[in-house]
């Protein structure tokens, strides 16, 4: 009888108190395979997209854009069409690379990815300043691109509906629009010397800036004299926390990864001006400068290294090329500027004899002040 009485007092406890320690088992091996699939998928998504070729870009693009016929495929590009396709890929690449825009992520993998976000920020900051460009001085007469402008500007971690993404997806289609227009000669494109030179001011700011911020990691910012100021990623002269190095590092590639692509095209929009400015040699060392820039990252992370130590430091070798490259495009602008003063005074000049037409060279007289 005792016996019997054990044998109940057990199966008694067994359901008054059962035991749940497998379910902890299989809970745990969901996780590590989600943490394993986040791990690969946030290494796939921070691989930086190869370089293209910004004259096949204008084949691919004419595509897009739905242009019938074999002809209009192969046909050679008329003004503007090298750098609007290039700034189409550089949006698609932005929106359609493996992962998508991860600069908004707020879930894992990308929420907790930083150099893959902070190269899109890069990318976006030369986008905008194309745009911007064409809306003010290359192609100011045509009204729908301030809407690419304004879609452009939207804040780049912006995730509630409408997204970032929705915005600049926006702005591609108007850029698809204008590209299709130039193709059919309805739209225009100034391939003058004062619209390449106020481009590329923007251009020498923004990498001025960047290269402002890529010295502030190794401190002293105080010693530098840095007047620039006014960019929403500026460190005001202060020295960059560390956790940051390798977002500004990452962004200054994207900085010139973008710019390397714009400036190819600009060889071929803007030829005659850069011909006429003897500018050829020069467009091609700053392209080579950018190219090196973008050489291969061997190091796992950003080394951050100092003086004459035994590690380098990655953000003073980028900022060694951003630097050169604002150099190498001040002596651009400065050419450039020249040509147009030159064309200016030859306008004035005209208008002065009284010749018929002569207002066409006036007007670019004013855009070469305005440069």
């Amino acid at each position: 009888m005792a016996l019997f009485r054990k044998r109940e007092r057990q199966q008694r406890n067994v359901l008054e108190s059962p035991q749940y320690g497998w379910i902890w088992k299989p809970l745990v091996a969901l996780l590590l395979i989600y943490l394993v699939v986040c791990l690969a998928l946030g290494i796939w998504w921070s691989q930086r997209p190869d370089a293209f070729d910004v004259d096949a870009a204008v084949s691919v693009q004419r595509g897009g854009v739905e242009q019938s016929g074999a002809e209009a495929a192969s046909a050679a590009p008329r003004p503007g069409e090298t750098m609007t396709a290039t700034t189409l890929t550089l949006l698609g690449t932005l929106l359609d690379k493996p992962g998508g825009y991860l600069r908004n992520d707020i879930a894992p993998p990308g929420l907790w990815l930083d150099n893959m976000p902070s190269w899109e920020q890069g990318v976006l900051g030369q986008v905008r300043a194309i745009g911007a460009a064409l809306n003010d001085t290359i192609a100011s007469d045509d009204d729908a691109l301030q809407d690419a402008v304004e879609a452009l500007d939207t804040r780049s971690g912006a995730w509630r509906f409408p997204s970032a993404e929705g915005h600049y997806q926006d702005a591609r289609d108007t850029l698809r629009d204008y590209l299709a227009r130039l193709g059919d000669q309805q739209a225009g494109f100034s391939q003058e010397a004062p619209a390449l030179a106020a481009w590329l001011e923007r251009v020498q700011t923004r990498l001025d800036r960047q290269t402002q911020r890529l010295a502030a990691s190794v401190g002293h910012a105080e010693r530098r004299g840095a007047d620039l100021q006014g960019d929403e990623n500026d460190e005001g002269g202060q020295e960059t926390p560390w956790l940051r190095i390798d977002n500004v590092f990452f962004e200054a590639r994207g900085n010139a990864w973008a710019l390397m692509h714009l400036l190819e095209a600009a060889e071929r929009d803007f030829a005659p001006a850069i011909e006429k400015a003897q500018m050829g040699s020069a467009f091609d060392q700053l392209i080579a400068e950018l190219d090196a820039s973008q050489a291969r990252l061997w190091s796992p992370v950003v080394l951050n290294g100092s003086g004459f130590g035994m590690f380098a430091n990655h953000s003073l070798t980028m900022a060694s090329y951003t630097s050169r490259a604002s150099q190498l495009i001040g002596e651009i602008r400065t050419a450039l500027d020249a040509v147009g003063s030159g064309a200016g005074e030859a306008g004035s000049g005209e208008s002065g004899a009284g010749e018929p037409g002569a207002g066409e060279p006036g007007a670019g007289e004013s855009d070469a002040g305005e440069s």
